[in-house]
Formats: C-alpha cells, sequence, structure tokens
C-alpha cells in the first residue's frame, strides 16, 4: 500500500502563478501543476507525501504563499490515495450501509440496495470522498438527518470532492445541488458522479468557493450547507457561508454541517462559527474526527 498524499490547491491570480509556483518547489512540494482558473485566476495544484517532514513543508508552502498577499480562503488542502492504488484495491471499495437510510456501492457491484435505502454509486478516485472517512461519514449522518427533518430546495457542497455529499443530498430529499471545489478534477468528478446516478439535470458544479458569479440568486437563500474541508478554509469562509445561507424565521433558516476538523478542534471551528452570526446547534465525533452543524438566525 503506497502512502497517502496531502494535495495543496491554490487559487491566485494570473500575474503570479509563475513566481508562487517557484516559491512552492522551492519549500519541497512536489512538481507544481498550473491549471487555468476562473476568469483572471490560475489553480497551483501539487502534493506532499504524508511521512515524516511533510507537516514542516506543508507549513513553508503556506508561508510562502501568505507572503505573496494570498490569503488562507484561497488555499485549499485534503487529504488523497495514490490513483494507482485504489485502482488495485478496488476490493476494498465494496456496497456498504451509512446510517438508516444509505446505501454507497461501487459501479463494480451490481447488487441492489436493500429496502428502504437510498443508493449513491460512487466511484473512488483520486478526489476525497468515498464514505469511508469519518468526516464524510459524519457528514453523511448528518445530511440524513437534516434531509429527513426538512428536505432543502437548494443544497450547496463546498469542496465537493467526489461529489459523494451532493448525490446524498439529493437522493435524501434535497432538490437541487451546486457543488464548487478549487480542484477541477473534484468537479468533473461530481458531474460525473451525477452522471451515474442519473441526477445530472439537479446538480450544478463550478470551479471556485463561494464567489458571487457561482452563486448567483442562491446567495442568501441556501437552505442546507455541507463543507467537509481543513479547519483554516472553514474559519476563513465562515463569513461567507452565513451570508450563503437562508435567514431564519418560522424555522426555515438555513442550516449546515462543517467537518475535516479532528475533534481537539470543534471548539475553535464553533466559535468561529459563532462569531459569524451563525447558531451551533448540534457537535458530533466519530473516532479522532468531529463535525459541528450550525443555522443561520
Amino acid at each position: 500500500m503506497s502512502s497517502p498524499w496531502l494535495e495543496l490547491i491554490a487559487q491566485l491570480p494570473a500575474e503570479i502563478a509563475e513566481e508562487a509556483a517557484a516559491r512552492l518547489i522551492g519549500t519541497g512540494a512536489s512538481a507544481v501543476e498550473e491549471r487555468p482558473g476562473p476568469p483572471g485566476t490560475r489553480l497551483l495544484l501539487t502534493h506532499f507525501r504524508l511521512e515524516p517532514g511533510a507537516a514542516e513543508r506543508l507549513r513553508a508552502a503556506e508561508a510562502a504563499l501568505s507572503a505573496m498577499g494570498l490569503g488562507k480562503e484561497a488555499v485549499t488542502l485534503r487529504q488523497v490515495e495514490d490513483v494507482n492504488w485504489v485502482e488495485k484495491t478496488r476490493g476494498f471499495f465494496t456496497a456498504q450501509p451509512v446510517g438508516e437510510r444509505l446505501w454507497l456501492r461501487p459501479p463494480w457491484e451490481n447488487a441492489p440496495p436493500p429496502p428502504g435505502r437510498a443508493e449513491v454509486v460512487l466511484d473512488p478516485g483520486m478526489a476525497f470522498g468515498t464514505g469511508r472517512h469519518p468526516s464524510t461519514r459524519l457528514c453523511l449522518l448528518a445530511l440524513e438527518r437534516l434531509c429527513a427533518e426538512r428536505p432543502p430546495a437548494r443544497f450547496l457542497d463546498v469542496g465537493c470532492g467526489s461529489g459523494i455529499l451532493t448525490v446524498a443530498a439529493l437522493r435524501l430529499g434535497a432538490a437541487e445541488a451546486l457543488a464548487l471545489d478549487l480542484d477541477p478534477l473534484a468537479v468533473e468528478g461530481t458531474l460525473a458522479a451525477a452522471r451515474m446516478n442519473g441526477l445530472e439535470g439537479r446538480v450544478r458544479a463550478g470551479l471556485g468557493t463561494l464567489e458571487p458569479s457561482l452563486l448567483g440568486n442562491w446567495a442568501g437563500r441556501v437552505e442546507l450547507l455541507a463543507a467537509n474541508i481543513f479547519l483554516t478554509p472553514l474559519r476563513e469562509l465562515m463569513p461567507r457561508f452565513a451570508e450563503a445561507m437562508a435567514p431564519g424565521g418560522r424555522g426555515q433558516g438555513g442550516r449546515g454541517v462543517l467537518s475535516g476538523v479532528g475533534y481537539e478542534q470543534a471548539e475553535a471551528l464553533a466559535r468561529a462559527a459563532e462569531e459569524s452570526g451563525l447558531r451551533v446547534t448540534r457537535r458530533d465525533r466519530l473516532e479522532e474526527w468531529a463535525s459541528v452543524e450550525v443555522e443561520r438566525p
């Protein structure tokens, strides 16, 4: 089994992309790939193998980008598995239940889901989110409960990865979904997952975070939001989460589940949510990971 990698994606002005790539290489990053981003921007992608010294190299990379004026909200981190390892170990990715209503299965298994379960078909790859990671499961369990309480008309998935949360929310009763990510592979993967599950007409996917051009008329109208990313971008994006969510009143306020953090970071995440005007309604823990649920008053 090969070691997992930590993927860093930075969205930055096109004019500084070349210099930023050079600085990342100087910090010990692997080869840096440059891709087109939203108008006027470029995306830089690089990977750090999770081995001794990786944390120091990652901090150096973040400091190099910060020194160029790049805010933390423009940087996404996620753990990914090596593609060849995933292909060689398909046996690990078998159909499984999650919670009371969901059934996850890979496309190479054709058995029908048990009665009463909503099927999510997912092809694992480099994009984060196979349903095995505790933070993903925390989000799935929260979506199951929140959708049962009040199915949302508009579901927003920030840092969509493989698209697992988008597909699950739609299977659980959401009417439409908007999935956002800084990684073009994640955007493509989410759209592919939507097609695989027969949901392409109900999903939009965009390259970015919470830019007004991507939210469009969803700004201030999102009824349910999920963000399974790291603590730093969660805190940086919290004010935008609050702005995107529908205001409260008669129990109709926008709700959200935030994860991707260790249980020892849950308090910092909850505090950031409250400082942005959100109400913390629930916290959960699974193994060493935590989720925080919020609501816009």
